[in-house]
């Protein structure tokens, strides 16, 4: 009734009880109805657990004595007791609903009195674990309720109470053991919300904290925060106090990210430097205000920035170029205040102090994400080939609008400065197209051939030494577009020269394209039958579009082509000029006026309307002139424009898509121009899912580009997911990044070694665990690694199961996938010395790297099974960056929260393995499992990672006990001993 998941462990229920409470309870001061009823529902319970005394049991043996119960469920007896006929009537309607919205079986005790025979039921009272005692957090509020009641009614009748209990509950033992001791719980109250926010990870150890950058940096904080380390109470006091929580925000960032980030950034005088200019940077506003924490962009910088090896920070271009940048990028007060300093820099220290000082400023196209995105470019890159700084000023100078796109440039490192120049001269030459119409269907047949080339050699099937150069011959054809014959024209030559880069024939059929994009050429019986079911859905859903096919239009230009040069036959053009006109719109339910009141303007109304008027059949029965017939071939730049979006949209759909599949007009309804919002911003921007439940615009449908199409894919599918669980919290901004971590990737080129070492690591992991136990070196050492990956409370939890076989066993339902594979890869990394004698897979693991070192390798495992992290490293290549947790963070940075979450394909790995999957499997499996693994998620808050773990454990075990039945490619080939070989699914 309190909004907390039922699958939450009793240590939790009182802490997430807090934490609705002072979130959900309260509105200006003022209790809210969620409040309200919550006490409501107490109030009740206590009545009621009084009724079932100490046997726990509510017995009601007739009409005679029921009068207690009914009354107190808000009824009274009418009369007729105990006759076939009696009902009970409403008398409290208040008391009357909480009984209906519990669940109190009302129809069973109502027919118990009808028939005389009594009525029994089950009301145990459970006792949850309480954070301290009572009596300390009794006295903390001034409501005379809570003073006389227990420590429930401390925390419904007080927001700050239950805020403080909810922040310490986040924190480790030790630390809240000597937080209660000093500075107290009284003094801590007034800092509730800045703990809350900042607080997670703080650490105190035998009376001491434990600062980000260990000794050396202590000093340097005992000198910003006021108060020595050495005394904790004194300084988490100062450190809560100061700067309107801007200090604990900082202090909070430094302590997520690694202890070789921490080195660097807390070196003298840098902690402080950095800090004075993040503070001033904030201008004096509070780091608590809104319901999340600020400054996401300063977690991004530290976690990611780049150091060269004189200890300098990593400047892309030069100095010189950023100079420049900052004086173009000067749109708000805040940045212009700092600009001002950039004229007079020499050191590369210069920048990082801008760049942190900017981190507080909610942007997501200004300098400090130029920076972060131009970094990540340099970070692929060989060393002698970094960015120069005049492609550096180029992507600057078009960020606002070009910087989804980007990521294509970070994810294919091949793509040299020549390449990067292509593609802007591409975008400026559609940009300039004047004819709108025209240069909608530019900018969607152009986006949609890119995306193309993207999946083609995200697949491998573009060679890597050719990637560069199909690259700029896919582009190349559109910097010179005059009319809509030149642009399908392009938009063929385009495609063309995509399929001979790919290895096909220039004149390939749709089919072939289609099989193209279902991966590449397969020999097995298992990757026959998934490439055959994928390609089946790329043409279910090119179909349910009602998309022309690709055959029809180049046989339409090329008799157009003929006719005009006085050639060909027009009678065997007619029937392929019949097929553009099988498509028609739906009558509107709404009338040009009525949608011009309600709904917003929207162009692909009209893009859909000119294709339902084209009609070729006339000019090609009279043989019509030249300029005739090449306007004829014009005419069939939007059919190819959608088709070509439409294998795009096909190839990313999400696993039970139902948009895709109901709404014909979903493709076609892509407003590549941002009419429907007024905003040519969005032209080159990540597409946004507009008019959903708005009838008067003709359904929805996305708006802007096609960069990051899965993802916007991803949110628009989310909603016909249904959770298991009524009352089920899923979250909006992390189903999209498990649907897009489970259809972006595709798993041909695994083999059965990789498949099975992805498990070895994992095992090899929780080995290491279990031979902790009467180990104190191994022991130490991994708390030493897990320390950069888990949060200060969980590594305490950690830490605290290891000198116990059966603790560790326990614990191990905890630790994600991706903690234990990290573990065994690190230590190995760290320690090689030692050859893997804590464990069987271990040894296995070893054997493996010993015979196959490059696949085994864990840098080649973190590219197959990893995900992508537009927001954090700005690719969608896949990877695993093994960072802690990231918060949850609103605004465009939300995503972090969901690419933080490394554990799913890993974990799906592991399953298809032990149950002996080939690895093509993959490509079927993951999509659905996910799927069912988003709809048994049942989370409390945002930040409950134990729930996604316990979703994708949950439908792991019902998938081994062959309760999901119905996947694709579910026949099991694959066997142990087939692992060693070569790989003989992919030619």
């Amino acid at each position: 009734m309190a909004g907390i998941s039922q699958k939450a462990s009793e240590a939790d229920v009182l802490a997430l009880l807090a934490r609705n409470i002072y979130l959900r309870g309260y509105q200006q001061s003022t209790p809210t109805e969620f409040l309200i009823l919550i006490d409501r529902y107490v109030s009740q319970a206590r009545e009621l657990q009084v009724l079932a005394g100490a046997s726990s049991t509510i017995r009601v043996a007739g009409c005679d004595d029921a009068g207690t119960l009914v009354q107190i469920l808000g009824y009274r007896l009418r009369e007729g007791c105990g006759q076939k006929n009696f009902t009970l009537e409403t008398a409290n309607p208040e008391r009357a609903f909480l009984t209906i919205d519990s669940g109190f079986p009302l129809v069973e005790l109502e027919e118990a009195l009808q028939k005389g025979i009594p009525f029994t039921y089950s009301y145990p009272a459970s006792r949850v674990p309480v954070l301290f005692h009572e009596s300390d957090w009794m006295g903390l509020s001034q409501s005379a309720k809570s003073r006389s009641g227990s420590l429930i009614d401390a925390l419904l009748s007080d927001a700050s109470v239950a805020r403080l209990y909810w922040a310490l509950a986040k924190i480790d033992d030790e630390t809240t053991l000597a937080l209660r001791n000093s500075p107290g719980l009284r003094k801590l109250l007034p800092f509730g919300s800045i703990l809350d926010f900042y607080g997670s990870q703080v650490c105190i150890r035998s009376g001491r904290v434990i600062v980000p950058g260990g000794e050396s940096a202590a000093g340097d904080w005992k000198e910003l925060v006021g108060a020595s380390p050495e005394s904790s109470g004194d300084f988490i006091a100062a450190l809560l106090a100061k700067d309107s929580g801007w200090l604990a925000a900082y202090y909070d960032t430094l302590s997520r990210v690694s202890r070789t980030q921490q080195m660097h950034l807390t070196e003298a005088p840098r902690l402080k430097q950095l800090y004075d200019v993040f503070r001033k940077g904030a201008n004096g506003s509070n780091a608590v205000r809104g319901v999340f924490p600020r400054a996401p962009d300063l977690l991004v910088l530290f976690t990611r920035i780049q150091w060269e090896s004189n200890g300098d920070p990593h400047v892309p271009g030069n100095l010189d170029v950023w100079k420049e940048i900052l004086l173009q990028k000067s749109d708000s007060k805040t940045v212009r205040s700092w600009v001002k300093r950039a004229r007079n820099w020499d050191r590369p220290e210069q920048l990082l102090e801008t760049l942190t000082a900017l981190s507080s400023i909610d942007s997501n196209s200004g300098p400090l994400q130029i920076y972060l995105t131009l970094s990540e470019l340099d970070r692929v890159r060989q060393p002698g080939n970094h960015l120069s700084a005049e492609t550096v000023r180029q992507l600057a100078d078009r960020f606002s609008e070009l910087n989804n796109w980007y990521l294509v440039f970070a994810e294919f490192p091949e793509l040299n400065e020549a390449g990067i120049t292509s593609f802007m001269k591409s975008t400026d030459a559609i940009d300039k197209i004047s004819n709108q119409t025209m240069r909608g269907n530019a900018l969607g047949a152009f986006q949609a051939t890119v995306g193309l080339w993207q999946i083609l050699a995200r697949q491998g099937q573009i060679p890597e030494r050719e990637l560069n150069t199909s690259w700029q011959k896919v582009i190349e054809p559109f910097t010179t577009i005059s009319s809509s014959t030149q642009l399908f024209d392009s938009a063929q030559k385009s495609l063309q020269e995509l399929l001979l880069a790919a290895g096909a024939k220039a004149d390939s059929s749709q089919e072939e394209l289609v099989e193209l994009l279902a991966g590449p050429r397969q020999v097995t019986p298992d990757g026959l039958r998934e490439h055959i079911a994928l390609a089946a859905r790329i043409n279910s859903v090119l179909e349910d579009q009602r998309l022309v096919s690709l055959d029809t239009l180049f046989a339409l230009s090329d008799g157009l082509k003929e006719m005009a040069q006085g050639k060909g036959k027009s009678d065997a053009l007619l029937p392929l000029a019949a097929e553009l006109r099988e498509f028609d719109l739906p009558r509107p339910i709404f009338t040009n006026s009525e949608k011009i009141s309600w709904a917003p303007p929207n162009y692909t109304a009209h893009h859909a309307e000119l294709q339902v008027r084209t009609d070729l059949t006339k000019v090609i029965k009279e043989q019509g002139s030249h300029v005739q017939l090449e306007t004829a071939r014009g005419q069939l730049t939007p059919f190819l424009r959608d088709t070509l979006v439409g294998l795009n949209y096909a190839y990313y759909e999400p696993p039970g898509a139902q948009m895709l599949h109901h709404n014909p007009l979903f493709v076609r309804s892509h407003d590549f121009l941002g009419v429907s919002i007024q905003s040519p911003d969005r032209l080159w921007s990540a597409p946004m899912l507009l008019g959903a439940g708005s009838p008067a615009g003709g359904g929805a449908y996305l708006v802007g580009s096609l960069v990051d199409l899965s993802y916007a894919l991803a949110t628009t599918e989310q909603d016909f997911i249904s959770p298991e669980n009524i009352q089920a919290l899923i979250w909006k901004d992390l189903v999209p990044e498990l649907l897009v971590s489970a259809t972006l990737p595709r798993w041909w080129s695994v083999t059965p070694v990789e498949l099975h070492a992805v498990t070895l690591y994992q095992k090899s992991g929780e080995e290491l665990l279990m031979a902790s136990v009467g180990n104190a070196q191994i022991r130490e050492r991994i708390i030493g690694i897990l320390s950069d990956r888990l949060t200060s409370q969980r590594l305490e939890r950690v830490q605290q199961s290891l000198f116990r076989t059966e603790d560790v066993a326990a614990m191990l339902r905890r630790m994600t996938p991706a903690e234990t594979s990290y573990l065994a890869a690190e230590y190995g990394s760290r320690f090689p010395e030692e050859k893997g004698s804590w464990g069987p897979a271990s040894q296995q693991l070893q054997e493996l790297q010993q015979q196959f070192p490059v696949e085994v390798s864990w840098e080649h495992l973190s590219r197959d099974f990893g995900v992508p992290h537009p927001t954090l490293a700005r690719t969608n290549a896949c990877q695993l960056l093994n960072v802690k947790p990231f918060p949850f963070f609103g605004s465009y940075s939300s995503r972090l929260f969901g690419e933080s979450w490394e554990s799913s394909n890993l974990y799906w790995a592991r399953l298809a393995d032990e149950m002996g999957y080939s690895p093509v499997a993959l490509n079927s499996l993951v999509p659905e499992l996910s799927r069912r693994a988003i709809s048994k998620i049942f989370a409390t808050e945002p930040d409950d990672w134990p729930a996604i773990l316990r979703a994708i454990q949950e439908t792991g075990e019902e998938f081994r006990q062959g309760k999901t039945a119905g996947f694709p490619g579910s026949n099991i080939t694959s066997t142990m001993s087939g692992r060693a070989g070569n790989d003989a699914n992919t030619h």
